[in-house]
């Protein structure tokens, strides 16, 4: 199956929001509104194959040292051929680009990002997401997310 990466346009937002949407309502991801997507749209990278995105994968920068990785989705239909692991390794290229940086994520599924090179860590190590994020979500005192961080 052909399919390419590419950086994300405005006209992107609905799929990508869908995309999230129906991961979001199976509990595996984050709920993002779409004027969060649309507000952060030159973050996320998009797996296209003909005129339909069928992948994306998006991240936050904490400053120069600290990026995390988000809101990763695939659709259904391609799950096993290669597109999460392709978005994920396109979007460390491009936000580590020789910089020295901590990458990391939270994830509810961490056993695919350990196959990509993270590893468990404790999420006290990033008191910046705690500070975001978490402090407003409703799974906050039950969180059931693993941290884990890039090891390159």
């Amino acid at each position: 199956m052909a399919y390419h990466i590419r950086t994300a346009t405005p006209g992107d937002t609905e799929p990508i929001y869908q995309l999230i949407k129906y991961y979001a309502g199976e509990g595996v991801i984050l709920e993002r509104t779409r004027e969060d997507i649309s507000d952060n749209i030159s973050n996320f990278l998009v797996a296209v194959s003909g005129n339909r995105i069928i992948g994306s994968i998006t991240h936050y920068n904490y400053g120069k040292r600290l990026i995390e990785v988000r809101s990763l989705a695939v659709d259904k239909q391609y799950h096993g051929t290669g597109i999460g692991k392709a978005l994920l390794a396109e979007l460390i290229s491009r936000v580590s680009s020789g910089n020295t940086v901590k990458i990391f994520t939270l994830t509810y599924r961490p056993g695919f990002f350990e196959k990509n090179g993270f590893i468990p860590v404790p999420k006290d190590d990033f008191p910046e997401k705690i500070w975001k994020d978490c402090v407003n979500c409703k799974d906050e005192e039950n969180c059931g997310e693993t941290a884990l961080i890039y090891k390159s």
